[in-house]
């Protein structure tokens, strides 16, 4: 009998596509409320003159999204627990089966728990919950099957940041299309993400490329399923990161303001969403490297 560790599923099997964009959806709520929450903190710094309020925030929305998600996985999951396991490989040291049942009923809890502290006007609490989230999310993960304790802490760092990198983007378009008549807060809560997300962004590419060294070994990048998606998001992430410059090049240009966001902007949004389908199906490939 083949061993566990060897049996993984095909990229023809259906089930592979509809667990990747349900975790896809997992996280775009997760990057829509926690970063809508963060973007809302980023506009507070604006000091100038403001046209009007800021945008109410999204992030019940967001938790909603990734409940939504979650619950999905969690159906997914317990509906065919045998792809679900072929889905998880390498799996997290202590987690059965590749716990994809277990963290999806554990992520439900938290986006619902989360959902409701908002509606309560308790962020505070609302982002404990949410970073819950991203915690059971790098327990399960890749790194963490392949280098224990320290895979879960390197997922971590990678996936906040880029979330909060697609949040907060998401947030600050938002607040530049409702003050597109004011060119001057336009630019204002642009230039206040813009440095934000470069911060995002280095930590992004160097976990990101610490994480692919540990999953893909150099002579399966161009040769496995996983490294031809992974050198597909990095790709795209290079393109995000192209039109954020050209995004911060727009800001030189005070008359261009009053249409609101630039549209590189506009498009960056759509590369991050990209990213984040991606990583989606990236998390239910199986990686070459193998488990330490």
């Amino acid at each position: 009998m083949r061993s566990g560790a060897s049996v993984t599923a095909p990229l023809s099997a259906p089930g592979l596509w509809l667990t990747g964009l349900e975790r896809g959806l997992l996280l775009a709520g997760l990057a829509l409320a926690l970063g809508d929450l963060a973007g809302r903190g980023l506009a507070r710094y604006y000091k100038g003159e403001r046209p009007g309020p800021a945008p109410a925030p999204w992030g019940v929305r967001g938790s909603l999204l990734g409940l939504v998600g979650s619950a999905a996985l969690l159906a997914t999951a317990l509906a065919g627990p045998g792809l679900a396991a072929q889905l998880a490989r390498p799996p997290a040291p202590g987690l059965r089966s590749g716990g994809t049942a277990e963290i999806a009923l554990i992520e439900v809890v938290l986006f619902a728990a989360a959902a409701a502290l908002l509606r309560a006007r308790r962020s505070g609490a609302a982002v404990l919950m949410l970073t819950g989230v991203i915690l059971a999310e790098s327990i399960r993960s890749h790194p963490e099957g392949v280098v224990p304790v320290g895979g879960a802490l390197l997922a971590f760092c990678h996936l906040t940041p880029a979330l909060l990198w697609a949040g907060m983007l998401a947030y600050a378009v938002r607040a530049a299309l409702a003050w597109r008549h004011d060119p001057a807060a336009v630019q204002g809560v642009i230039r206040l993400y813009a440095t934000a997300a470069a911060w995002l962004f280095s930590l992004v590419i160097v976990t990101g490329l610490i994480a692919a060294v540990v999953l893909v070994p150099l002579g399966s990048l161009f040769t496995t399923a996983y490294g031809l998606f992974l050198i597909a998001k990095a790709a795209i992430v290079c393109v995000a990161a192209s039109l954020a410059l050209v995004g911060r090049r727009w800001l030189r240009r005070p008359s261009a303001a009053a249409t609101g966001p630039a549209l590189a902007t506009r498009l960056e949004i759509a590369a991050l969403a990209a990213v984040l389908a991606i990583t989606g199906i990236l998390t239910v490939l199986t990686p070459p490297a193998k488990p330490i």
